[in-house]
């Protein structure tokens, strides 16, 4: 508003250019003048009241707001201060749930670790009572077993080695790496005062030969009436290799003085002779016994048998032990075996090899072991068995298929200490119901549960089941005995267990 009477007052003061003022009109413009200037002073007093006035009022409004802007401030703090609590309670409220889940966590596995701890010293507990109350008769020292069988497995082993060393340049079989089977290889305490370490020796044809299986009668199984025949093998090609001429291919002229008869003083008819076999490498293992260094401190007589190689071996420490070797040809490339073990028949010709499943059962046992960690605990059964079952119809071979047939139906750890009554009452009763039904199949015949590690032939995988009591069928008499043996069975379980004995 200052500003317009400025520029107006400014206005009048101006002269007009070519114009000529009189007196009369200066004086109305001075006088104008003065007015404008008066009221140009007016206003820019009003303007410093008008400003003074708003300072104030802006002043007096500052001074009014300031209570509730303190207020606003305190409360602001407020807000902050209970928030950063609420966020420390929160993250101390994390750290306590943590501890308190971790502490949780670690109560819970040291009760379990508790309950494990209470559950094998339960367990050793009793099979601790076990073995106090079985010591005397039935139980045989597992480690000291295991170590038994180990060395005398490595002492022979090197004996045979060293046989088949001797017959490297001959014509007579050749003695392979041996296998132990039997009670004494599958763990448990055989009824014998003398354990009896049962070795197989694998037999390979002679050079320039070959072995021909002849499984007998067709559709049995296992095979009783098997035989081996030994056949000449062309070696054309492989003179030089082999230092021999092929005796197939080559006439008796050119042959000389190296012809194969030596091979028949092992057979007869062309059959493996199993008699003529057993004295063989008796002379054999004896001369070879002579160039072992354990020959200076241990002893080895060879003891007369028509269908095995029994050996009564006394270590440095005079400790005796009984060995006895068999011989078995592969069949094929399966756990089976024709072998030269004895027969129930008392005049089995000496020409006779039966098909053998003692292999397949030793790797049973093994596989069984691995599975459960080498708990072998559950052998403690078979001895059980065998202790009751003596002076019995029922023979350890049927008790041990029972067992078989069990161990693959109930879990290995429901087979340790602590379920021991359980379990010899589940073997008492499947034999009970098997000869009720007269029944009692054959392991490794017809089992589809066979575990595929054990190498089986096609024809006892695909072929019924055998029935290891057939004899209970035709004799109706053995039937009622063998229901009457098994309640004396129960009576001497619960008398071993009750008294010891």
């Amino acid at each position: 508003m200052a500003l317009a009477f400025f520029f107006a007052l400014l206005a009048q003061r101006v002269a007009i250019v070519g114009d000529e003022l009189d007196a009369e009109t200066l004086e109305r413009i001075r006088q104008r003048e003065v007015f404008l200037r008066e009221q140009m002073i007016k206003l820019i007093e009003l303007e410093e009241r008008n400003m003074k006035k708003s300072r104030v009022d802006i002043q007096a409004l500052l001074f009014a707001v300031l209570p509730y802007w303190k207020v606003c401030r305190v409360l602001c703090i407020l807000f902050l201060l209970l928030w950063f609590t609420w966020k420390i309670y929160k993250k101390f409220q994390r750290v306590e749930d943590r501890g308190d889940e971790e502490s949780s966590s670690t109560v819970e596995e040291q009760q379990e670790l508790e309950v494990q701890q209470e559950e094998v010293e339960e367990e050793k507990k009793v099979e601790e009572e076990m073995n106090n109350l079985l010591f005397a008769d039935v139980l045989w020292p597992n480690q000291i077993h295991r170590d038994n069988c180990e060395q005398i497995l490595l002492l022979f082993g090197r004996l045979i080695n060293l046989c088949r060393y001797l017959v490297s340049d001959t014509f007579c079989p050749v003695p392979e790496s041996p296998i132990g089977v039997g009670s004494a290889y599958e763990g448990w305490c055989p009824l014998e005062n003398e354990p009896i370490f049962c070795l197989l020796v694998p037999l390979s044809a002679p050079r320039g030969h070959v072995f021909c299986l002849d499984l007998g009668a067709t559709g049995e199984l296992p095979a009783r009436n098997s035989r081996i025949r030994v056949d000449l093998k062309c070696t054309c090609g492989r003179e030089q290799e082999m230092g021999m001429r092929c005796f197939l291919h080559t006439s008796k002229e050119e042959l000389g003085d190296q012809h194969p008869s030596p091979l028949y003083d092992f057979c007869t008819d062309s059959y493996l002779d199993v008699e003529k076999t057993v004295r063989w490498f008796q002379m054999l293992i004896t001369c070879a016994w002579k160039c072992m260094p354990e020959s200076a401190t241990c002893s080895m007589n060879v003891v007369l048998s028509r269908r095995s190689c029994r050996l009564h071996l006394t270590d440095i420490h005079k400790t005796a032990f009984v060995v006895e070797i068999v011989f078995g040809v592969q069949q094929d490339h399966t756990d089976i075996f024709l072998s030269s073990q004895e027969t129930e028949a008392a005049d089995t010709p000496s020409t006779t090899w039966p098909q053998s499943c003692a292999v397949a059962e030793a790797k049973l046992f093994q596989h069984i072991a691995a599975h459960d960690q080498g708990n072998t605990s559950y052998l403690k059964y078979m001895q059980v068995g065998a202790y009751i079952l003596g002076g019995q119809t029922f023979s350890t071979y049927q008790l041990r298929t029972v067992l078989m047939h069990l161990l693959t139906a109930i879990p290995l750890e429901s087979w340790h200490g602590k379920y021991f009554l359980q379990r010899m009452d589940d073997i008492l009763r499947y034999l009970r119901c098997c000869v009720e039904e007269k029944r009692l199949n054959h392991f490794f015949i017809g089992n589809e549960d066979v575990p595929a590690e054990i190498i089986l032939p096609q024809q006892f995988r695909a072929s019924q089941p055998l029935n290891l009591l057939q004899y209970l069928v035709q004799d109706p008499d053995s039937h009622e005995q063998a229901l009457q043996e098994l309640e004396e069975l129960q009576d001497r379980l619960r008398s071993l267990l009750m008294f010891g004995k």
